[in-house]
């Protein structure tokens, strides 16, 4: 299918002016602040002592259970009696 060709465009003529743009500034009013209500309702609620301690780092975990392990072999090897 051949492209459709667009109409031809009219002829200015001396007596029609270009049309021009006057920009005004802005016409919409500014965005109202939402009230603080609003802001303090949505909010997280606190952490539980479960999340803070170990509930959302597993690598924390992890490292103390690696430092008991080194404890627990160095009280092992100090109370060894070596024969």
């Amino acid at each position: 299918m051949p492209p459709a060709e667009a109409p031809p465009r009219p002829a200015r003529t001396a007596a029609a002016p270009r049309r021009t743009v006057v920009i005004r500034g802005q016409v919409a009013p500014p965005p109202q602040p939402r009230p603080y209500a609003a802001t303090t309702a949505r909010r997280r609620p606190p952490r539980r002592a479960s999340e803070r301690i170990v509930g959302t780092r597993p690598d924390r975990a992890a490292l103390w259970a690696v430092m008991m392990g080194v404890f627990l072999i160095l009280v092992a090897v100090m109370t060894a009696h070596g024969a």
